[in-house]
């Protein structure tokens, strides 16, 4: 008996957010893009286990963007071909689908409107993304991390993690979340659902590679150590709580230019549409 009034909650809050994020999911907003995506060269430079960024561009992703003060609204992670013998019965947006050219460079991410499914690279062709890679992983710690990913394909969104993050990330005058721990779960807590950021810090989490930890609270900073480069032992903050943002601020994770910043001479002063004078001195 005790807990229904929590199982009637939980089942509003997750058709309440259902309703509102397929309301919000179009893509009906202006969007600036800012740079040509090679796909090309992307497909050269991206590693299995790289993570992507990227710039939304419906009002559900605009909301992301203010609540967490970044142009990043969602994430996913490359796979490369580790679903390649899964068939047919690979989930997949109903909208790309896989074609056979894009079975060797798949991204797995959690979609609120499809949970979590396969989708090819060069779906975000043209948005604003950016490609993160985990430094220093164990090659064997970083198969376990996308084999963990993988796993998660089938599993359905958890609305009310999104509801709840929304929530801890308001202004703490009215955060109803504001006395809840680092460790705390936000959302469902379900094995069975899962968010986009929250899925992939799950996987890196579970073989100890840190996304945006916490420093302890009597953490000795004037003294670090080689081996601990925070310079304190650190609390790892729940899965749940970690937003696109945070795999963009980490120190642990690489930028990766793959246009042309990387990948040979860059001539800076021949891609003006307009010629400029070019003054020495």
């Amino acid at each position: 008996m005790s807990s229904r009034p929590r199982d009637q909650r939980s089942g509003f809050l997750t058709s309440l957010g259902r309703f509102l994020l397929r309301r919000m999911e179009s893509n009906t907003r202006p969007y600036e893009k800012r740079i040509i995506n090679n796909l090309t060269n992307l497909k050269k430079v991206i590693r299995v286990g790289d993570v992507m960024l990227v710039e939304g561009r419906s009002e559900v992703s605009r909301i992301i963007q203010v609540l967490t003060q970044s142009s990043w609204s969602h994430i996913a992670m490359f796979v490369g071909d580790k679903i390649i013998d899964g068939g047919n019965d690979i989930p997949t947006d109903p909208n790309t689908g896989l074609d056979p050219d894009d079975r060797g460079h798949v991204l797995i991410e959690a979609d609120a409107g499809n949970g979590v499914i396969a989708v090819p690279i060069s779906k975000y062709r043209d948005y604003n993304i950016r490609i993160c890679r985990p430094y220093g992983i164990d090659a064997r710690d970083l198969n376990q991390v996308v084999d963990e990913v993988v796993g998660n394909l089938g599993k359905h969104y958890d609305h009310e993690n999104i509801l709840d993050l929304a929530l801890l990330l308001l202004p703490s005058a009215i955060n109803p979340f504001k006395k809840r721990t680092i460790q705390a779960c936000l959302g469902g807590c379900s094995e069975y659902k899962v968010i986009c950021s929250g899925m992939i810090a799950k996987a890196f989490q579970s073989v100890g590679y840190p996304i945006i930890p916490a420093l302890l609270p009597a953490a000795d900073l004037d003294n670090p150590q080689m081996c601990d480069p925070y310079g304190s032992k650190l609390i790892m903050r729940h899965f749940s709580q970690i937003v696109p943002r945070d795999f963009d601020l980490s120190p642990n994770f690489e930028i990766i230019k793959y246009n042309i910043i990387g990948l040979g001479q860059f001539d800076y002063r021949s891609i003006w549409a307009h010629r400029q004078e070019i003054q020495s001195g």
